[in-house]
């Protein structure tokens, strides 16, 4: 969003933490896709653990028994039993398996009524690197909103990978990437980025309910982690831990999850 869209709780959140080290503080990037280097280390884990994986199947809705959270079931009509039921999705997502069973409950009203946030990022394959080293920049006046190029870090098999992020979101959403790549350009041209003639391909993402919304009035409304409900536990970067709508909060977000079930 816009910086003038944000909760001056939110700016001063994100720095606070870093401010005992803020000399070591960094921004950093991922050495190769998320499936590998941040996924597929999980997976792999769970399994050595004794658990198992599963992908492509899609949760239909709680398993509620005697206001209990009993388990999930999937699409398919499977259903899976378990002591424990941790909702590590999207703000989203949360909202649309809880209201069913409870839309009506007290402690859950704040949270159904946190509103959410779209983001859209544009992803361009250049014959080379945009930049002369790969780091998070951020472009203010701009339809950058922050952007970095990849090729050396997480996309190697790229010949030039330039990933931004868009802003203000609600914009792009309405806009073919045709025409989003275009007003990239033009910002773009404007920083001293000249990227016409480089670009081999580029496509734009939409997430239209990506992050709770980080605008004023919206953080008391963020949800606690573990609900008055037996058998549930919320987990993800939306609900109150101090890190806000990053991949920080929502890993702080599990571990805390997990350490209601030791």
């Amino acid at each position: 969003m816009p910086p003038d869209r944000y909760s001056a709780y939110v700016f001063f959140g994100l720095l606070a933490p870093a401010l005992p080290r803020f000399y070591r503080m960094r921004i950093g990037a991922y050495l190769g896709g998320m499936t590998e280097t941040m996924c597929q280390p999980i997976a792999e884990q769970i399994i050595k653990n004794g658990g198992t994986v599963q992908t492509d199947a899609k949760v239909q809705s709680l398993v509620v028994e005697d206001g209990k959270v009993k388990g999930v079931q999937m699409e398919n009509g499977e259903i899976h039993r378990a002591n424990h039921t941790i909702l590590a999705v999207t703000l989203y997502a949360a909202k649309q398996l809880l209201k069913p069973a409870f839309e009506k409950h007290n402690w859950f009203q704040p949270m159904f009524q946190l509103p959410l946030m779209p983001a859209v990022s544009f992803q361009i394959e250049m014959t080379e690197p945009a930049l002369p080293i790969d780091v998070t920049t951020f472009a203010p006046f701009t339809c950058l909103s922050s952007f970095a190029e990849q090729s050396r870090t997480t996309f190697r098999a790229s010949r030039g990978r330039l990933s931004i992020i868009l802003s203000p979101p609600e914009k792009f959403l309405r806009l073919a990437p045709e025409e989003t790549l275009k007003l990239v350009l033009e910002d773009a041209q404007k920083i001293g980025l000249y990227l016409e003639g480089k670009i081999l391909s580029y496509r734009q993402v939409n997430h239209e309910y990506d992050f709770h919304s980080l605008e004023p009035g919206c953080q008391s409304l963020r949800p606690t982690q573990k609900p008055p409900v037996e058998g549930l536990i919320l987990a993800g970067d939306y609900a109150r831990q101090p890190y806000f709508a990053t991949m920080e909060g929502a890993t702080l977000s599990g571990l805390k999850a997990a350490s209601f079930i030791q």
